[in-house]
């Protein structure tokens, strides 16, 4: 396993954290207001990073999973704003990998182009409330009729629902199934039937719009549904594995950047005469802080390198999502703590890293639900 990066890797790398600290724009505002940047988000459009993770039939490049990480956490360790990060990594590893995996040519070649283009958003449909980790016991349904499919449900705590163009739904087209009466649809929200909900107040990540969407009875055409029915939850376990994977990337470059401003505030900060980086509490914490990062990377980059391999990464995708998710959690805490005062008040933009990251713990899987597949994985 070589962890050297390829020099085009590396300049990929410095241009996009380049691109990075220039978005980030008036966040202190918007963080409290709850605003997504959409122009930014059309930069990122402009910029082509979101190519990388397309096939070069479809306009990409066709980075490999570990040049797509490079360039990812490079986005982190520039960009501030964490909603928009997230943004970022949901589209590549929630909306791209199943419509790439089992979608029609016509389905690739409508629906892509728009999502590259940075105009047209998408999300997930795949939580309800009171279905939770057990995605199984969702109850939205998808009901066969001569003019196509009745969708009826409500899916809740999904990221750009607000704002959403197209939801890739996860619904039961046969409840006596269990898991393989489970189909997958991608289903734009202007028909008759769907409705947006505002976007929900929360904790942090406050720049990504975030709600529920409910069908009520609307009607779509067979040729919605991807992939054939029944491989729905199948298919929701394969794209799974590269969001566990990979939805982290970016945190691990907010938290290179988080270290960063520690030591030069520890270095730089005096109490009772001296740098308070000499007090051994301080430097450890620093110390905890950069072999937090290590490990996050070793995961993340082996996650990667296995997946360029061709080999399954199910066990190191949910340690990845667990290690990464839990150390930005614990030093996001240890920046506030290094900064005193200034790390709690919210101009200083030091505790807004550790809103963001409780997140983390939650979606994309809770660390309760990580656990528990890992110690199976491990054979328990």
């Amino acid at each position: 396993m070589d962890f050297n990066l390829s020099k085009e890797q590396q300049e990929l790398k410095s241009k996009t954290y380049a691109f990075a600290k220039s978005l980030s724009k008036d966040l202190l505002k918007r963080d409290k207001e709850s605003v997504f940047d959409s122009d930014a988000w059309k930069e990122i459009a402009k910029n082509g990073l979101l190519k990388g993770f397309v096939p070069k039939n479809l306009d990409g490049f066709d980075w490999d999973a570990t040049t797509r990480v490079a360039a990812l956490e490079a986005f982190g360790e520039g960009c501030s704003d964490n909603g928009l990060c997230l943004a970022l990594s949901s589209l590549v590893w929630t909306i791209f990998p199943p419509i790439l995996s089992v979608g029609t040519d016509e389905q690739k070649n409508k629906y892509i182009p728009k999502l590259l283009a940075g105009d047209f958003f998408a999300a997930d449909g795949i939580t309800e409330e009171s279905a939770g980790s057990d995605a199984i016991a969702m109850k939205a349904s998808a009901s066969l009729t001569k003019d196509g499919y009745r969708l009826n449900g409500k899916k809740s705590y999904i990221g750009f629902a607000p704002i959403a163009d197209l939801v890739i739904l996860f619904a039961k087209t046969d409840p006596n199934m269990g898991a393989w009466g489970v189909s997958t649809f991608l289903v734009e929200t202007d028909i008759d039937g769907i409705t947006l909900s505002h976007n929900n107040e929360k904790m942090g990540l406050r720049t990504l719009p975030m709600g529920s969407i409910k069908f009520d009875n609307c009607l779509v055409p067979e040729s919605a549904r991807l992939g054939e029915e029944g491989v729905g939850m199948s298919l929701f376990n394969e794209s799974m594995e590269w969001e566990r994977s990979f939805i982290l990337a970016t945190q691990v470059g907010t938290m290179a950047r988080q270290l960063k401003q520690c030591v030069a505030y520890a270095k730089s900060r005096k109490q009772f005469g001296s740098a308070i980086g000499a007090n051994q509490s301080i430097s450890n914490r620093i110390a905890d802080m950069r072999t937090r990062l290590e490990t996050c990377r070793l995961l993340l980059y082996k996650t990667a390198w296995l997946k360029d391999q061709g080999k399954t990464a199910a066990l190191e995708a949910s340690m990845t999502k667990l290690t990464i998710s839990e150390a930005f959690v614990s030093s996001s805490l240890d920046a506030v703590r290094i900064h005193g005062a200034r790390g709690y008040l919210s101009e200083f933009e030091i505790e807004r890293d550790l809103r963001d990251a409780t997140g983390g713990l939650i979606y994309a899987g809770t660390s309760d639900i990580q656990r528990n597949l890992i110690a199976r994985l491990a054979g328990l």
